[in-house]
């Protein structure tokens, strides 16, 4: 066995390895105790690593198939979670941090070879934009569990409204710089900084509907619209994310 394929099955192995490892976390990662984000924070670690040896068993980011591309989704949705680990609601880490084990259980379906990046992934706008996409897209879902555990809280409203606006301006001020690294990559692949492709025209429409959230702000009577927008935004990002890929067909499209 050469090098880079003793390394991608290294890599698989530890991916089973977290796999058993965000299950148990299940136990008690809910809890109030202080030990689950060292414990998280070991198993994103992990997580990383995995993802490191993937990416030099192929010399380059690990992204170029379905299985690294929801792999490194949840492990962008970990990483958020482990930012906001000081929320004690339950309804918020769970959701958060289902979101993320779903899209790592999903990843199993798909085959784990090596995949060697095609021509038109190699360059640095490649690299930047899509791990910038994954961070915000969880930062759209930790808006959409905020606003779940919202309506599920009698008191103390205002940390949720808090999640909830963090989410909106941070994800979409990642989300644009990632769109500029997608326009260049696009210019560099495809000659083109736009194309009336599925999955850029909804990151279009994914782009105007957050900046819209952020703009109920200038409405009062509109600010009641948040939470709900939130938990709508979460499904327009599953279509712009996943259903390009699967309903609609994309350029983007893993092969």
């Amino acid at each position: 066995m050469d090098t880079a394929n003793y390394l991608n099955h290294l890599s698989i192995v530890l991916y089973w390895v977290c796999l058993g490892a965000y299950s148990i976390y299940w136990l008690f990662g809910f809890t109030g105790k202080k030990l689950r984000f060292f414990v998280l924070l070991g198993i994103v670690i992990l997580h990383l690593v995995t993802m490191l040896l993937r990416g030099i068993s192929i010399e380059y980011f690990p992204l170029t198939n379905k299985f690294e591309s929801f792999n490194a989704f949840a492990a962008a949705t970990f990483i958020i979670l482990l930012i906001y680990s000081k929320v004690e609601s339950h309804i918020y880490r769970m959701l958060l941090f289902g979101v993320g084990y779903g899209f790592y259980v999903a990843a199993i379906v798909f085959p784990k070879g090596l995949n060697y990046a095609p021509p038109l992934m190699l360059t640095i706008w490649y690299a930047l934009h899509v791990p910038m996409s994954f961070f915000c897209y969880a930062l759209w879902v930790s808006s959409m569990s905020a606003a779940v555990a919202r309506y599920f809280t009698s008191d103390e409203k205002r940390q949720f409204d808090q999640l909830i606006d963090s989410g909106f301006q941070y994800g979409l001020i990642v989300f644009s710089i990632s769109m500029i690294f997608g326009g260049l990559w696009g210019y560099v692949a495809w000659g083109s900084y736009f194309l009336w492709d599925a999955k850029v025209v909804w990151s279009v429409i994914i782009w105007f509907f957050y900046a819209t959230c952020l703009h109920l702000d200038y409405w009062p009577a509109a600010k009641r619209f948040k939470p709900p927008m939130a938990i709508f935004g979460f499904f327009i990002l599953l279509m712009t994310y996943v259903g390009t890929s699967f309903l609609i067909g994309s350029s983007h499209s893993f092969r």
